[in-house]
């Protein structure tokens, strides 16, 4: 099903697309109006930054590393391993 179909008849809200200063039917209005339809979104495809990936992955690391040593420390312990997945940061970033 294509976005335009499912989109048909739908009603948006520009006022925070035009920031309140551009009329809608002006260049710059209309503009900003077709970018805001439009795929050039940030959106999530982009990846975290690379101090915030190395944080979170050293701070995984760490409580990995904790809840083996209690498990090792105490047999009867049940450890709690975060299993680390590619985009793990990239899920706690946005």
């Amino acid at each position: 099903m294509s976005r335009t179909y499912r989109r048909r008849g739908e009603r948006h809200e520009y006022r925070w697309v035009l920031r309140v200063v551009l009329d809608r039917n002006s260049p710059e209005g209309r503009r900003a109006i077709a970018r805001f339809h439009s795929d050039a979104q940030a959106t999530m495809e982009g990846g975290p930054p690379r101090w915030f990936r190395r944080i979170f992955q050293k701070r995984q690391r760490n409580a990995n590393a904790r809840e083996f040593l209690r498990w090792l420390a105490d047999a009867g312990h049940d450890p709690v391993i975060d299993i680390r997945h590619r985009n793990s940061a990239k899920w706690a970033w946005w």
